[in-house]
């Protein structure tokens, strides 16, 4: 056989990275978003500038509602001390005085109570003109008529009627409402201050959030669209040069990265197109050295075929004058001369099996591999009734369970299956009758044949070397056979398109395993 040159490696192709100048992927993604994002940081701070001056304008407002509802009580409680004393001046009933009491001591908390909460000068003043005219009015008017009723009705009737109490509790009311009137201004400017707040933020959030979509969207379109055309260019160069085309080469990328990946792809393609032109140099060698294995191939086994198929008629004609030697000068001749007759007869009939088995051997590899339906069940019994001698000669036993119905070669099947039972009954346990179980088993894709007996068993070293044309474990004194038995099974199982193998321990037995595909193996030459 001709040798094939090996490949030479191709000349490594330099990879060109992206110019200077081209931005990265990380640039061209996030670059820009940066105007979107800073409008949105923008939006946000304004957002959170309105709603905190809102939150003041509705802080001032909860203020004014304070102190107006402060001024509100002072003028209630104004009243009600003014009804309670006119009451216990009319009737003289004590019961009149509690509510005046009361009002007096809820009028001074409410006039601590606002100053503390007041918010200009005029207010503080008006407060303080209000308290001395309620102070005064109670010190004047109230606490003499109030001592005066206690004497005599008249007399109290005369002090109500000079008109300085009424006065003072008039000016305190008048002040009052004018505090009531400028408190009510002001909440009302503290809320419409909240409110126009609201407003600008409510039109700066949506008007901002609107504008920042329509810039995040328009970006995020010009981005894509920018990668999405760069890729399909990359995509388009990259499948023409898929498809066969190495004298492609991708077009200038924009991007760092796609430029870096375009690159490659060139550096790719010319080393492909390198390696392509090596490589049907070599198919070429190959294809040669193949048709002269092929013919190399033919001959070999035409030759096998032949020499032992003409070894046999030269052999039968030793064999059958060495036969008519012991016959006729059996005994005349001396003990040495029978021992020389009966080695040749031995050694002839040797040599008849090896041919015979190298034969069988030949025609299994020749052997064409037209499939039919073939029943494992009946074939197996035909091949136990053809060594029922056998069977019967070593009180043999073998169960059939039960097999199923492949498309293969009929031959084919025969030569492997009789091999292994024939196999499992002569290599027996001395003294012990063969046991021999043929059972089938379906995985997946295939049936398994399983031929189990309870034989001398093979240690694992020699698992695979048995296998081997004429490769004999044993001498000729122990177990008779040529030793290529084994090769024309797994031989036959490798046309048939399948596998054989086995699992043994010495002295346990051995159960040899041959695999049959579902579908027959495809017609045609043989290797």
């Amino acid at each position: 056989m001709s040798a094939v040159p090996a490949p030479a490696e191709p000349a490594p192709v330099p990879v060109q990275g992206a110019a200077p100048h081209a931005p990265s992927l990380r640039q061209v993604l996030l670059r820009p978003f940066v105007l979107p994002f800073a409008l949105l940081l923008g939006v946000g701070g304004l957002v959170a500038y309105g709603v905190r001056q809102n939150d003041a304008a509705l802080k001032h407002v909860l203020e004014a509602q304070v102190r107006l509802q402060l001024i509100t009580d002072m003028t209630n409680q104004v009243s009600v001390m003014e009804n309670s004393q006119r009451g216990f001046v009319i009737t003289a009933q004590d019961s009149y005085l509690d509510p005046f009491e009361e009002g007096m001591l809820a009028f001074q908390a409410d006039t601590f109570a606002l100053r503390d909460l007041s918010v200009t000068d005029l207010q503080r003043t008006n407060l303080g003109r209000v308290k001395d005219a309620v102070t005064r009015w109670n010190e004047v008017a109230a606490q003499p008529e109030i001592r005066a009723r206690r004497d005599s009705l008249d007399r109290a009737a005369a002090r109500v009627g000079n008109g300085v109490g009424g006065g003072l509790l008039n000016e305190a009311r008048r002040v009052l409402a004018v505090m009531t009137t400028n408190e009510t201004l002001r909440l009302n400017a503290a809320a419409e201050q909240s409110r126009v707040l609201l407003e600008r933020v409510q039109w700066i959030a949506a008007g901002g959030l609107l504008l920042s979509v329509a810039l995040l969207l328009l970006t995020a379109y010009r981005v894509t669209r920018t990668v999405s055309r760069t890729v399909l260019d990359l995509n388009a160069a990259a499948q023409a040069i898929a498809q066969g085309d190495y004298a492609r080469r991708t077009p200038r990328m924009p991007v760092q990265e796609l430029a870096q990946l375009g690159a490659q792809f060139d550096a790719m393609a010319g080393a492909v197109q390198d390696r392509e032109a090596q490589l049907r140099a070599t198919a070429e060698a190959l294809q040669a050295s193949n048709t002269h294995l092929e013919r190399s191939n033919r001959e070999l086994e035409q030759f096998a075929y032949v020499a032992s198929h003409d070894l046999q008629e030269p052999l039968r004609t030793i064999g059958s004058y060495t036969e008519l030697l012991a016959r006729r000068y059996h005994g005349k001749l001396d003990d040495r001369a029978d021992q020389y007759i009966a080695f040749t007869t031995s050694a002839t009939l040797r040599m008849k099996t090896l041919i015979q088995d190298l034969l069988a051997y030949s025609r299994v590899r020749k052997a064409p591999r037209a499939a039919q339906d073939v029943n494992l069940g009946d074939l197996t019994r035909d091949i136990v009734a053809d060594l029922s001698v056998q069977i019967k000669g070593s009180g043999a036993q073998v169960d059939v369970g039960p097999l199923p119905t492949v498309h293969s070669n009929p031959d084919l099947l025969r030569h492997a299956l009789q091999n292994l039972i024939g196999n499992a009954l002569k290599f027996q346990q001395p003294g012990v009758p063969p046991r021999v179980r043929v059972t089938a088993e379906r995985e997946a894709r295939r049936w398994v044949i399983h031929v189990q007996d309870n034989g001398i068993g093979i240690a694992p070293e020699y698992h695979e070397r048995i296998f081997g044309v004429f490769q004999r474990l044993h001498g000729m004194d122990e177990y008779t056979g040529s030793g290529i038995g084994l090769a024309v099974t797994r031989s036959a199982a490798e046309q048939l398109g399948g596998d054989l193998w086995l699992d043994s321990t010495p002295g346990q037995g051995s159960t040899f395993h041959l695999a049959l595909p579902l579908t027959p193996a495809p017609t045609g030459d043989h290797p």
